[in-house]
């Protein structure tokens, strides 16, 4: 089954695969919450597909943002992932349209990294919100073990 969220628009589309935890054993929440995942970008002629080193708390954040801005419709919100293997600006126009910005890279190589820009809409960005919504829950943030 396959747990993904899609970011999509006129021309362009981030793909955000989760393949489950990295370290299931982990007792220390800061290497529990760390994510084996898979970023896919299409923008224009350009598509790649790599590993990142996302965590439960980058997906918590950049639903969250996204969440706030589509219930204004205004604004503009900004997310860089804790290993910036993805950065992202949505700007809401009042003309309805969202524009979206920003950089996908590999963390083995900072010398490749895409700039993409594309416009999406409210109705496609409220898609990608739920579908984090949902990735949150099957993936859920552990917190730190119980002192005996």
């Amino acid at each position: 089954m396959s747990h993904t969220a899609l970011i999509v628009g006129q021309g362009g589309k981030i793909s955000i695969e989760v393949l489950g935890y990295e370290n299931l054993h982990a007792q220390n929440p800061d290497d529990a919450n760390w994510l084996t995942t898979e970023l896919s970008v299409e923008v224009g002629p350009f598509v790649g597909r790599f590993r990142a080193a996302l965590t439960t708390y980058d997906l918590m954040v950049l639903y969250e943002r996204l969440e706030g801005a589509l219930s204004s419709l205004s604004g503009q919100i900004s997310f860089q992932s804790t290993e910036d293997n993805l950065s992202l600006e949505a700007k809401f126009a009042r003309d309805g349209t969202v524009e979206l910005e920003g950089v996908v890279q590999p963390s083995s190589s900072y010398k490749a990294a895409l700039h993409y820009r594309f416009e999406s809409d409210p109705g496609l960005l409220s898609r990608a919100v739920h579908e984090l919504k949902l990735l949150i829950e099957k993936f859920p943030a552990k917190l730190a073990a119980s002192s005996i």
